[in-house]
């Protein structure tokens, strides 16, 4: 069994670092032709995707977390799809592009939010059907006030900076509506494998995500505190 769990350990980290390079030889590409092409523009936003490539790592190491490299593959994809490919490289001039990358947010903020619930009743699952239901509102409240948060952000971008990001003058609140419905789309997806774990106690990877930062981080710490408690 402890052969079976380095061996996976070690194969999620490979995979990581498999994404980090795809995600540091995308970034130089952005980085080049923006500047070969004067596009101050790419060349900012590739910036802004250099710092949102460190956010996951920096809050780990802040709250002085063991790393979970199922999260860092997971967060460095988000990232790469919607803040490199998007906003660098143009992805958000393809149709649906922006849909499919607010869907894919509601999940991961789905998975943070289980975490979140995790971290606050130190347990790693719903422990009894009041805690279960309690957990399928949570996770979902904390989809849609990202969703909300971020909708917010944009429209700062417009007053502000003048910089229509949430399409206002072309969609009016048609994007804005259909943003947080692909979000709150992403969140029931999470949501559905939640109850489905709870009733049969199968596995899955989405699943395993949360659970692993709990046996990494809350379980382990909990468990070093009761033996020096013990001394």
């Amino acid at each position: 069994m402890y052969v079976h769990m380095n061996k996976r350990k070690i194969n999620v980290k490979l995979l990581y670092l498999i994404v980090l390079v795809i995600y540091i030889l995308t970034l130089l590409y952005s980085f080049a032709t923006g500047f070969f092409e004067q596009n101050w523009n790419r060349v900012g936003m590739t910036v802004v995707s250099v710092l949102c490539l460190l956010i996951i790592p920096v809050v780990f190491k802040i709250f002085r977390w063991k790393p979970v490299y199922e999260i860092y593959v997971l967060g460095t994809c988000f990232m790469y799809f919607a803040s490199l490919i998007g906003s660098c490289l143009g992805g958000y001039s393809v149709r649906y592009f922006d849909k499919v990358v607010h869907l894919c947010s509601g999940i991961f903020a789905t998975l943070l939010a289980i975490m979140l619930f995790s971290i606050l009743k130190k347990v790693r699952q719903a422990q009894n059907k009041e805690d279960y239901h309690l957990l399928l509102v949570f996770v979902n409240a904390v989809n849609l006030a990202i969703a909300v948060i971020w909708e917010f952000y944009e429209y700062a971008m417009l007053i502000f900076f003048n910089n229509d990001a949430i399409n206002h003058y072309t969609q009016g609140v048609h994007d804005t509506i259909t943003d947080m419905m692909s979000a709150c789309v992403g969140g029931l997806f999470v949501t559905m494998i939640l109850i489905h774990r709870y009733r049969t106690q199968k596995s899955n990877f989405l699943i395993n995500v949360p659970e692993r930062f709990y046996e990494k981080n809350i379980a382990h710490h909990r468990q070093r505190k009761m033996e020096e408690g013990n001394k």
